[in-house]
């Protein structure tokens, strides 16, 4: 065994000091850097604005002043953003998901980082199934497996810009750049739907509303296609041009319903609220505007407030040419040709109508 001198030793410990010293500054300089590089950064948080529906007219949609305003869904709903690092060395692609606060505010658990820039596109509910490609001029956002109608606005983001609420008066459509800051990172988005959708006011026939009360206690909608895939093809610009460049669709066999109203109670149809009801309104793809049947659910009470049944009824819809975007409203009058059950106090004095 070789044992080693003092002399030795102090020349052994002096070598490994400096190499310490030496990884120790190395180290430094990698830390330095790298927060350099990193930056550090902040959760996205976002402002959603979303296009109006149209109606039998072309509406403008080139900014938030023509056409969006604020999204504000009676209940929370998820949104799914794809947010891609521009730089070529960061090929990491985030899928975040977005939630909204009691205090309105919607956040993700994505960390933006300063001095970063990023391409960012998305689409809401986040539930559905996607993914997404890009070439030099386009960007292919493909949805899968939507549920074929709906009671959620299926929509999609069609621009993108930094700022708050109130600071979107110059957002437009097809920019989805976004440079990340290291505190503050606000983020407006633009929706725009995928589907078309349909709402309805009721009237009673005022005959009928002599002897009977109706009160609806749920709506559905109904077609012979289960689900839908739709692929969008974007293409950004400077401009504020529509960068839509198409969209497609495909349809699988099957059946699909959306519940888009329910009340347990009901509500009973009056001219008085016939706009409250028609709040309410359910999307489906365009493809579909010839295959849909509406299921109303209500109950049917004498005009001594005794309730006689509980009705169930389909009717297939008429072919509503429509488009995405589009909101189609049907005025249904509620006008039976007879009665079809009496109850005991109508047997009082019963009316006989000779034709």
């Amino acid at each position: 065994m070789k044992y080693i001198t003092g002399d030795e030793w102090l020349r052994v410990k002096g070598y490994w000091l400096m190499v310490i010293g030496l990884m120790l500054i190395a180290g430094c300089s990698s830390d330095s850097s790298g927060e350099q590089q990193r930056s550090a950064g902040s959760p996205l948080q976002v402002v959603p604005y979303i296009a109006a529906y149209q109606g039998n007219d072309a509406l403008s949609r080139r900014a938030v002043s023509e056409g969006y305003s604020p999204y504000t869904p009676n209940q929370d709903i998820s949104i799914g953003l794809f947010i891609m690092p521009a730089s070529t060395d960061a090929q990491l692609v985030y899928k975040a998901q977005l939630v909204r606060y009691s205090n309105g505010d919607w956040h993700s658990q994505i960390m933006v980082e300063g001095n970063h820039d990023y391409t960012i596109y998305g689409y809401m509910p986040m539930s559905i199934t996607s993914s997404i490609s890009q070439s030099d001029e386009n960007t292919t956002l493909t949805l899968t497996g939507i549920p074929a109608v709906s009671a959620d606005d299926i929509c999609f983001v069609t621009g993108v810009k930094d700022g708050k609420i109130g600071d979107a008066g110059d957002l437009l459509q097809g920019k989805f750049d976004y440079a990340g800051k290291t505190t503050n990172n606000y983020l407006c988005l633009l929706f725009d739907h995928l589907f078309a959708a349909v709402n309805l006011h009721f009237t009673v026939d005022p005959e009928y509303a002599a002897l009977r009360s109706i009160k609806l206690k749920k709506m559905e909608l109904t077609t012979t296609k289960s689900a839908v895939n739709a692929t969008i093809t974007l293409t950004p610009n400077t401009t504020g041009a529509d960068p839509v460049t198409s969209i497609s669709y495909s349809t699988t066999n099957g059946t699909s319903t959306a519940t888009f109203f329910e009340n347990a109670a009901g509500i009973e149809l009056k001219e008085d609220n016939a706009a409250t009801i028609g709040n309410y309104f359910a999307c489906f793809a365009p493809d579909l505007d010839n295959d849909l049947t509406l299921v109303c659910t209500y109950d049917v009470y004498d005009r001594y407030g005794n309730k006689i049944a509980e009705r169930t009824t389909p009717n297939k819809l008429r072919n509503l040419n429509t488009v995405r975007g589009q909101l189609v409203t049907l005025n249904l009058n509620i006008a039976p040709t007879y009665l079809g059950v009496l109850s005991e106090p109508d047997l009082d004095n019963p009316t006989i109508k000779i034709q």
